[in-house]
């Protein structure tokens, strides 16, 4: 029986969907035991590789919760894992991901254990702060740190080493000792457990530097009946703390009594003061989101406090539980990579086995005659399997994406997540945030602008007073806007002796004696403040919110905050009421304060470079349409000349409003159900630009649900019947006409206004549904969500919300996403190279022994190591470590390894160096050469004339190969500047092209085991005919690359 998980905000990006209690049957693990005996520890191996194999074979599901022994839990995107069952004070658990769930009984839901708040009255979180003992609260929560987990060293060996291509490669070592091949074996597991203890080197190195980031060593005043100070590690959640300053928080708690201004750097990327106060009605429900104006958050440093009065808090959640837990999980737990290409190369690999077997199958027709023992023709064909499944190839894979990470972290970009290299190179469309992203954080006042002369010094009196700016250190900090808007107006502002500030110009001056800061929900911020005579009420903010709180609207302020959006400059509406009885709401508009958000330096160049390589580009801002469209307009998202409807929504009358131009054309809600409306809007030719609202009103016919559709996670109460998966999750839709709609407007829009971060996610979510590879850029904590979402994320803070981004750029430039992306087309054409690469070598190998076997011949122990190891390792490691092309390509490479590009360039390769072998081989014939061997052949001799041919070809070709498989344009650097790549086959050349043409000197025929008197003067036609093949093999493959090449076009999907 399964039940269903009521998911919690903790859980962050990854939520679980189910619960199966299960039970692990004991007479199953004999009778693995036994079968493993059998099989030589295959099944035990398989049982470990496949989690439904093991699942479904150790493991069954109970009706009763208490006879399991371990659970099944499925996430949402449609993971699934058995966890061990466990017990604490009587309740049954189980941890997933470094959180603990358990069992309610009166929801019959699993859920997170935590210290619950969401919903709960403030007054009923502060009367049950204590109902568990302090070492219940320790086992529930744990303690108050991020503990990052590291994986013993056995432990990691075996994983690493017990995988599907370790397990061939032991095979093939067997397979190797059973031909008395010693050297070339131990190499290979010399090679390969370098190469894990390097890769466990650099994961403790990298969680080491984890532990680093997640430690916040501190003491704490923690407040009971006395004060007294602890370690910041043993706070509990319900625990009360005093806030001081200087102090950064190691857990997420809430103000009870004071307020503080505080740094969210560490959250945000914006080193800004922000002011948090006291939750005010202890009798409401609480929720982070809502009241997040009262709430500090784990990794926050309290900059002041109120000197008036204690300031205290209380402990809601600690550790993983944390905002800034859920950060770390992120980076420890990130979303399994796309398979895609391993399984079209798996698929690739099983044909080219089944034509190794094949012909090895019609050779056993010229072998059995010659009378092989049976156990050399059996060990020959097991050769040939492990020839076909290159058993070191992940090793290169890897190597690709760390050598890409490397160079990235040498121009300060960062990257967390070596796999997510490889989507990059896949990506087709880009998203980015406005403000911090394609525009500096710096703002430039322009002018102070009111509907009335007379209000001018009222404008500045509200520009005086309206803000919430600290005297820290000497310095004046707070909102950079804020810093000048006072700088701008040139009034002195004093903060000696006062509860808040006063500011003062000539003999003008206020005192503020309230502040109401900022609240998103109602777009502006307002302050009392008195001239000593009068009390007064300034604000600022939204100019439509402002606007539509006063008295008396004026259209014509609404025209001028048009004309200056319009041209992309940053607006905040004025307003003010003369306090007298009461405070009354109504406010007196009085106009704008104007200002600019420049573009970075290289924002356009940077577009253009991303739409010249076919890229997609939009924004998607929280700013206001006109803004975001003249932003989009002037970094080249949209070009400057383009006409751009917006398309919004009116909540209070119900209506969507078209905006084309200066006509304004409202349509009642209705009409979206004849879908005309957004129809025409697709079918003009003009740009289109969506407001959050019409995102959230055309939300109603969506709903985000699991993959396996057993629950919902909905955005509206509809319900729904059509269903397509994303990659984290699934949208789904009521009405398929409306989805085709939907999906083509998101497709079209170039510009997204006054999204929401949630808005923003959805909309990255709705792009990967149409299969679009998107990647999502921003600066702050309010796009983690759509870069989480996203394929591949890049962010420009180094703050702990960068670590929800596989890549975080030290400079603030641009740049970043063009290099990101190169390195990611260069990694996957790398990688291809690599496969084909070997592919290709084994197959020649295995034609050569093939051919050898005729005259009961095969490699010496050298030549083995030399055709295995020595000629290709350093060129396969070198050729791993090539750097992109400087100019950014408007192809993506064709990872699919079955498709018939690449296979035709693999069996290209094969096909001319084989015929090379085979007219050698028949060269070698027309000679008075014979062989002897006795019969039945027992073992193979290891030199001869057929071997000497066969080795020196081999020699040639594989440095040919390296040449011809190297794709420089447009992902790479051209051959030649891989200097060391360059180096090593020209050497390789020159060793085969001197062991052809001087095969007589004697001490060198020793070393490579060659015969001395092979040529006798026909060197140079076999050389020929080596050096004439490879030519045609490298022009045909450049025919191949110019007429089918293996990459294509970016399309986009709609």
């Amino acid at each position: 029986m399964s039940y269903r998980v009521n998911n919690a905000e903790i859980e962050g990006q990854h939520p679980l969907l189910k619960v199966t209690p299960v039970r692990f049957l004991r007479i199953r693990l004999i009778l693995t035991i036994i079968i493993s005996i059998m099989t030589g520890c295959m099944f035990a191996l398989a049982l470990r590789w496949s989690k439904k194999l093991y699942n479904w074979f150790l493991f069954t599901p109970c009706n009763v919760e208490e006879t399991g022994t371990h659970y099944r839990v499925d996430t949402q995107n449609g993971q699934q894992f058995t966890l061990e069952k466990q017990q604490m004070n009587g309740i049954y658990y189980f941890t997933f991901r470094l959180l603990k769930y358990a069992f309610d009984p009166k929801t019959q839901c699993y859920q997170p254990i935590e210290f619950e708040t969401d919903g709960k009255l403030i007054k009923d979180i502060i009367a049950n702060r204590n109902v568990l003992t302090q070492n219940l609260k320790i086992q529930y929560y744990g303690k108050c740190q991020l503990q990052i987990p590291i994986q013993p060293l056995p432990e990691f060996l075996f994983e690493h080493l017990t995988g599907p291509f370790n397990i061939l490669q032991y095979f093939a070592v067997a397979v190797w000792f059973a031909q008395n091949s010693i050297t070339f074996p131990i190499l290979i597991l010399a090679f390969t457990a370098i190469a894990v203890i390097v890769n466990y080197i650099l994961y403790r190195r990298s969680r080491s530097l984890l532990q680093k980031l997640a430690n916040i060593h501190q003491n704490v005043i923690l407040k009971s009946d006395t004060l007294k100070t602890v370690n910041g590690s043993e706070l509990l959640p319900g625990d009360y703390i005093i806030l001081q300053e200087g102090q950064q928080l190691n857990c997420d708690c809430a103000i009870l009594q004071g307020d503080v201004m505080v740094n969210e750097a560490t959250l945000t990327g914006e080193n800004v003061p922000i002011p948090k106060t006291s939750l005010p009605d202890h009798s409401a429900k609480f929720n982070f989101e809502t009241l997040n104006q009262h709430c500090l958050f784990e990794g926050t440093n309290i900059v002041k406090v109120n000197s008036t009065t204690e300031n205290v808090a209380i402990v809601l959640r600690t550790g993983f539980s944390s905002l800034r837990g859920q950060y770390f999980r992120n980076v420890l737990f990130p979303a399994p990579p796309s398979q895609r290409f391993y399984i079209q190369a798996a698929k690739f690999i099983l044909s080219f086995a089944t034509i190794i077997a094949v012909v090895y199958g019609f050779m056993l027709i010229k072998y059995i005659p010659m009378e092989f023992k049976t156990s050399l023709l059996v060990l020959r064909f097991l050769d040939n399997i492990v020839w076909s499944i290159p058993p070191s190839m992940p090793i290169f894979f890897n190597i690709c994406k760390t050598a890409s990470l490397v160079r990235l972290s040498s121009i300060g970009i960062n990257g967390s997540n070596a796999d997510k290299i490889e989507s990059a190179g896949r990506i087709d469309t880009c998203c980015f945030d406005k403000t911090g992203t394609l525009t500096t954080l710096g703002l430039k006042a322009i002018k102070v602008w009111t509907h009335d002369q007379s209000l001018e010094q009222i404008a500045n009196y509200i520009l005086a007073c309206c803000h919430h700016l600290l005297l820290i250190n000497g310095e004046l900090q707070g909102d950079p806007l804020e810093i000048e808007m006072l700088n701008f107006i040139g009034w002195k502002i004093n903060f000696e002796g006062k509860s808040f500030f006063s500011v003062k110009k000539d003999q003008q001056e206020f005192e503020i004696i309230k502040i109401f800061d900022f609240s998103s929900a109602r777009q502006m911020m307002s302050v009392i403040a008195t001239d000593g005579t009068n009390f007064y009420l300034f604000s600022k903010g939204s100019p439509e919110m402002i606007n539509q709180q006063s008295q008396d609207k004026k259209q014509v302020v609404l025209d001028e905050v048009k004309k200056y959006a319009s041209n992309g400059f940053r607006v905040l509406g004025l307003g003010y009421h003369l306090q007298r009885e009461e405070l009354e709401t109504q406010l007196n508009i009085v106009g704008m304060f104007v200002l600019e958000n420049p573009l970075k330096d290289d924002t356009p160049q940077v577009i253009q470079i991303l739409r010249n390589s076919g890229l997609d580009i939009k924004v998607i801002s929280g700013d206001s349409p006109l803004t975001t469209i003249y932003c989009a307009k002037i970094s080249g998202i949209i070009d400057i000349n383009s006409e751009v409807i917006i398309l919004d929504y009116n909540s209070s009358k119900r209506q969507i409003v078209i905006i084309d131009n200066d006509n304004q054309t409202n349509y009642d809600e209705n009409a979206i159900e004849n879908q005309n409306v957004i129809d025409e809007v697709i079918r003009n030719h003009k740009m289109t630009a969506i407001t959050g609202k019409f995102l959230e009103f055309i939300s109603k016919f969506l709903t985000i649900v699991n993959p396996n559709r057993d629950t919902s996670i909905s955005m509206t109460q509809n319900t729904s019947s059509n269903q397509i998966f994303t990659e984290n999750n699934a949208i789904e839709y009521d009405d398929t006409k409306m989805k085709e709609i939907t999906m083509k407007l998101i497709s079209k829009t170039r510009v997204f206004a006054r999204q929401k971060p949630e808005q923003k996610k959805q909309i990255v979510a709705m792009l990967q549904e149409m299969g679009r590879q998107v990647m999502m850029t921003g600066d702050g904590a309010n796009d983690c969500s759509a870069i989480a979402q996203a394929q591949v994320g890049i962010s420009f803070s180094e703050s702990d919300a960068s670590y929800t981004a596989p890549f975080s750029s030290k400079s603030t430039s641009l740049k970043c996403c063009v290099q990101v992306l190169a390195q990611g087309k260069a990694a996957i054409m790398t990688i291809i190279e690599v496969f084909q690469y070997q592919l290709s070598v084994n197959g020649i190998k295995f034609a050569a022994v093939t051919i050898m076997f005729l005259e009961v011949q095969n490699f010496s122990e050298f030549q083995t190591v030399y055709v295995g190891f020595i000629s290709n390792i350093p060129l396969l490691i070198f050729l791993c470590i090539s750097s992109p092309a400087t100019e950014l390509a408007e192809y993506i490479p064709l990872d699919d390894q079955f498709s018939y590009q690449n296979q035709i360039q693999i069996y290209t390769n094969i096909f001319f160096a084989v015929l090379g072998l085979c007219i050698n081989y028949g060269i070698l014939n027309t000679t008075d050469r014979f062989f002897e061997y006795s019969k039945p052949i027992e073992k193979f001799q290891r030199e001869g004339y057929l071997n000497s041919i066969m080795f020196l070809s081999l020699m040639y070709y594989f440095m040919s190969f390296g040449v011809s498989i190297y794709i420089s344009n447009p992902f790479k650097v051209k051959y030649y500047k891989n200097i060391l790549l360059t180096l090593w086959t020209t050497l390789g050349f020159v060793v085969a092209i001197v062991s052809f043409i001087f095969p007589q000197r004697a001490t060198w025929c020793d070393v490579i085991d060659i015969k001395e008197d092979t040529f006798e003067g026909f060197n140079w036609v076999v050389l020929t005919v080596v050096i004439v093949t490879s030519f045609l093999g490298f022009f045909f493959q450049a025919l191949l690359q110019r007429y089918i090449p293996s990459m294509y076009k970016i399309t986009h999907k709609s």
